[in-house]
């Protein structure tokens, strides 16, 4: 696989993870800490971010095997950023406004120019 393929795909795992852990969040029970075992144990969200989180973790380490530690890392964080934005914000998790939308700009330029350096 391509060093941006893996990129990718741990990009996209790091989407599904959060937004996994965020439904994770809600079904939970806080409690107690045997009530919190008991539904992180029983509830799906949290099944499905922790295969996330390992499908992120094996993508990101094969990577940074043979390429630049530093732009697989901002390559990673920067698409899981945005995309992650543009997903909450379809799901109507979240709104964005104008200078957050100036300022996910700036990461994919900035994402550019580093790859470009690189």
């Amino acid at each position: 696989m391509t060093h941006w393929t893996l990129i990718f795909i741990a990009a996209a795992a790091n989407v599904i993870l959060n937004l996994c852990l965020r439904q994770t969040g809600k079904a939970v029970d806080p409690s107690s800490v045997g009530t919190l075992i008991v539904s992180l144990l029983t509830t799906p969200w949290a099944w499905v971010s922790g295969v996330s989180a390992l499908v992120l973790v094996s993508a990101f380490v094969v990577a940074v095997r043979t390429y630049s530690l530093s732009l697989t890392y901002t390559a990673v964080t920067a698409i899981a950023m945005v995309a992650l934005t543009a997903v909450s914000a379809s799901l109507q998790y979240e709104t964005v406004s104008g200078m957050r939308m100036a300022g996910l700009a700036f990461i994919v330029v900035g994402l550019a120019i580093s790859a470009q350096a690189a």
